[in-house]
């Protein structure tokens, strides 16, 4: 997906672009801009599956109400708190630079290796999906059964909220092999 987006913008420049592209030094710049923008893209798309993936949960909520599952809420609620931090911090992740490191500049294998975790990020919502999707099923059924579903949701997204917050060794474990 992420060669499908790079491809893409690489098209969209304009003549003018393509000829300073080809001064030494503008191309590998301009490349570098278009993997920063291919992963801001990615991350885009990703918090967009996870909100709507929150908007479905939001309504599961709803349904609970309406059966009179209220116990249940608390736990809801803290799965759906959780969502919405993934999707925060999949939204505001800085990209193109190190964040320990604020004047190291990320090269291009940094930045693909970036894509590559961001792209993976969609295998996560699918997963995500699957246990919503099992949940949508529970309507009318006891109180244990939806609190095994929120139990798998929640532990999903501790352990992806987790796999998040080791975003940035990425671009440093990247720059390592490099012997950068």
């Amino acid at each position: 997906m992420q060669d499908d987006l790079m491809a893409k913008a690489k098209d969209q420049m304009n003549v003018l672009e393509n000829v300073i592209a080809g001064v030494p030094g503008v191309k590998g710049y301009k490349e570098k801009e278009l993997r920063r923008e291919t992963d801001k893209t990615v991350r885009t798309m990703v918090a967009r599956q996870l909100d709507d993936q929150k908007a479905r949960l939001t309504g599961l909520q709803v349904d609970l109400v309406n059966n009179g599952q209220l116990d249940l809420l608390d736990d809801m609620e803290r799965a759906a708190t959780k969502l919405q931090t993934l999707s925060d911090r999949v939204r505001t992740a800085s990209y193109g630079y190190a964040p320990l490191f604020d004047d190291a500049r990320v090269k291009e294998a940094e930045l693909d290796a970036l894509g590559q975790f961001d792209q993976a990020m969609f295998q996560d919502v699918a997963r995500i999906q699957t246990i919503i999707d099992g949940m949508g099923a529970l309507a009318g059924r006891p109180d244990s059964d939806w609190m095994e579903s929120i139990r798998a949701l929640t532990t999903t997204l501790d352990n992806l909220n987790t796999q998040f917050g080791h975003r940035s060794e990425v671009i440093l474990q990247t720059a390592a092999a490099a012997g950068e």
